[in-house]
């Protein structure tokens, strides 16, 4: 059986045809990002895979980043939530560290709510009525969230719902409930979560129509999955319901993509892209998770993902020199020059006069500018005249940094286009490892004119002696940040102390010592160690990889492991991930009760048992049965396993051990495959 992988990503859109049968990838294609319509990408790079392996296949999977990008620039649909018997006081305290930025997108109703459903006071539904038709005016998805929503089965979300329907203007938006989207404590940072999930709705249910108006226009009928953040897969319908599930959904596929590829037990994945590196571990071939939920951009959610750390690192960074001349490595990505002459030759011709002019200046000059978003009707007054002006100017093409201070009737010493940049209506263009690699002949795809011509006016006016001295400066900054990064990681993961603490000066004063040390080749200075080292080794997914990362393997004397398709890891993750399913039941003993009754809590009952041995069968009936229903409504087809563990929860005192409660974990795996 065969399958199609798809990655949509910020720079590119990879494919995959994956055999099953031999684990195998029979084709890869890749083609750039279409972010003005991502049907048009999709299209493409599926056109370059062969016909008939296409038709063969029976099943199509999906990662992208499209939700976290919406997440981190603050996209989306208008979203709202109703918090039920959350304290008005605690919320106000609180509501902006959890990033939530408008209380217009918020309803907080009054009720007292107890963790004893009989100790609890109902919500004023009828007020609540009331005030639904202005709340909810204008709205793409709501969600409700229930203060202690486990231990109530939700039923106050359920009641809410039912009054939202009542109204005809609102039976099609849909309601999604908090309690069937994470089952912690905490209800304001589970808001966060749910709030999140209702602006993600229509942005997601988008790109899967989408993808679908691709298949149906290519005559393709299959099955889609898409990636979770925990790397498992699910369903497009399960998809359209909890597209929070897809944060960090292109992270999760390439870590499964590199573990699939290099069958690697003990393994640090790096995943270098245009823009960032993402870094994943793997030990005894179990990837490690953020148990306690993962955050992206301001948003602190309860989303159950793979750990992952990113920092700004790619084949698009900006190297720089300062107006001393000193070269540096930004954080930021801009457009590689050598892509953007490919694309406009009119800016290889500028470049190939600007280096036959033999200037120098501390300006620049060799960098361009392009427009990526129109603000020409935005009458908000945020911008001045000036960056409209720039802004009109950019309509007719890309603006070399010379042009583009004119067009803003600036000099080149006084022209500040950091406003545009920071809104993302600007992209500055400039040489970056991309180019580099082009100018040493790493990779080619692009003008390798344009990067020689920019770096010819960057030595001039730097401290670079140089194009080639420039060229090994640019890949050695790259490879000093991969370093301290992974040791930074390692420290964190596996010293519990610094995991608790900001990672202070003094510590990275400590990774820079080992990092020129491991420069001279040196094990230690005269009085102290310092070079440091891991037994795993690093797995390198995404293009660039396979140039920095085995320097950085030697340093930490490990070994590199470049696996086949590494560079279309994360569509090969797609179509392989399977679905997984977490159900956790609660057993807790009745307060006050003598006779040793024990309460269940599962995620839509409450039951009570004489004793622990009848509420302990109970439990594992009903865990496996709602863990496998959760599978299915995933995805999941054919054969499920499902793997039990029991988590106790006891306390020592001078006479002996208190039984507080037992936590039963049911994981439930299976294939999309039938």
């Amino acid at each position: 059986m065969k399958g199609i992988g798809i990655d949509t990503g910020g720079t590119c859109t990879d494919a995959v045809i994956y055999d099953f049968e031999t684990g195998q990838v029979l084709c890869e294609a890749k083609t750039l990002t279409t972010h003005h319509d991502l049907k048009i990408g999709i299209t493409e790079v599926l056109r370059r895979m062969p016909e008939d392996l296409l038709r063969k296949c029976e099943q199509a999977a999906l990662s992208t980043t499209l939700a976290t990008n919406a997440c981190v620039e603050n996209l989306g649909g208008k979203g709202k939530i109703i918090f039920l018997g959350v304290s008005r006081k605690v919320f106000m305290e609180t509501w902006r560290s959890y990033g939530f930025r408008s209380l217009d997108d918020i309803l907080l109703v009054d009720c007292k709510i107890l963790p004893d459903p009989s100790a609890s006071e109902e919500p004023d539904w009828d007020l609540l009525r009331s005030r639904l038709p202005s709340f909810l005016e204008d709205c793409d998805c709501v969600s409700i969230v229930q203060l202690f929503a486990a231990d109530h089965g939700g039923a106050y979300e359920l009641r809410t719902r039912d009054l939202i329907r009542e109204f005809p203007q609102f039976r099609d938006i849909p309601v999604i409930l908090g309690n069937t989207l994470f089952a912690d404590r905490n209800a304001i940072r589970r808001g966060a979560g749910a709030l999140l999930n209702a602006r993600l709705v229509p942005v997601v249910r988008a790109f899967m129509e989408a993808i679908r108006e691709v298949f149906s226009s290519m005559d393709l009928e299959m099955p889609i999955t898409i990636i979770r953040s925990d790397g498992s897969q699910m369903s497009e319908a399960f998809a359209a319901e909890r597209p929070v599930e897809t944060l960090l959904c292109g992270p999760a596929a390439s870590v499964i993509g590199a573990c699939t590829l290099s069958d690697t037990p003990n393994a640090i994945v790096v995943d270098m892209g245009g823009t960032t590196t993402d870094i994943a571990l793997v030990k005894n071939r179990l990837v490690r998770r953020a148990e306690s939920g993962i955050q992206v951009g301001d948003w602190k959610t309860f989303v159950k993902g793979l750990y992952v750390d990113t920092f700004g690192l790619g084949g698009d960074t900006r190297v720089y020199y300062d107006r001393g001349g000193r070269i540096h490595l930004a954080k930021n990505r801009v457009q590689p020059l050598c892509t953007l002459a490919a694309e406009y030759p009119q800016v290889l011709e500028e470049l190939r006069a600007l280096d036959d002019s033999g200037r120098l200046n501390v300006s620049p000059l060799y960098e361009y500018f392009i427009l990526l978003k129109d603000i020409e009707d935005d009458d908000s007054g945020r911008f001045y005249r000036s960056e409209r002006a720039l802004c009109r100017a950019l309509k007719k093409g890309p603006l070399s940094y010379e042009n583009a201070c004119s067009a803003m009737g600036k000099d080149i010493y006084t022209a500040d286009f950091s406003r545009l940049e920071t809104a993302r209506v600007i992209l500055r263009c400039g040489l970056t490892p991309t180019d580099f690699m082009h100018i040493r002949g790493d990779f080619t795809a692009f003008s390798a004119e344009a990067s020689q011509h920019a770096a010819s006016f960057f030595v001039r006016s730097s401290e670079a002696e140089s194009i080639e001295s420039l060229a090994q400066k640019a890949y050695d900054l790259v490879t000093e940040r991969l370093y301290k990064n992974i040791v930074r990681i390692l420290l964190i993961t596996e010293c519990a102390p610094l995991s608790k603490s900001p990672f202070d000066g003094q510590m990275n004063d400590l990774i820079d010592h080992a990092w020129k040390l491991a420069c001279k080749g040196r094990r230690s200075s005269c009085f102290l160690p310092g070079v440091f080292e891991t037994h795993a080794k690093l797995v390198g997914v995404g293009a660039p990889t396979h140039i920095f990362l085995p320097q950085v393997a030697k340093m930490l004397r490990t070994k590199t492991v470049l696996p086949p398709h590494a560079d279309v890891a994360n569509a090969v993750g797609a179509i392989t991930g399977q679905v997984t399913s977490v159900t956790e039941i609660n057993l807790t003993p009745v307060a006050g009760d003598d006779f040793g009754r024990v309460l269940v809590v599962t995620p839509d009952s409450r039951r009570t048992f004489s004793s622990r041995a009848r509420a302990l069968a109970f439990a594992r009936k009903e865990g496996r049965r709602i863990a496998e229903a959760r599978a299915r409504a995933q995805g999941a087809r054919g054969e499920i396993g499902i793997r039990e563990e029991l988590l106790r929860n006891e306390s020592a005192m001078g006479y002996g051990t208190i039984w507080l409660g037992d936590t039963l974990r049911f994981t439930a795996s299976g294939s999309t495959l039938r």
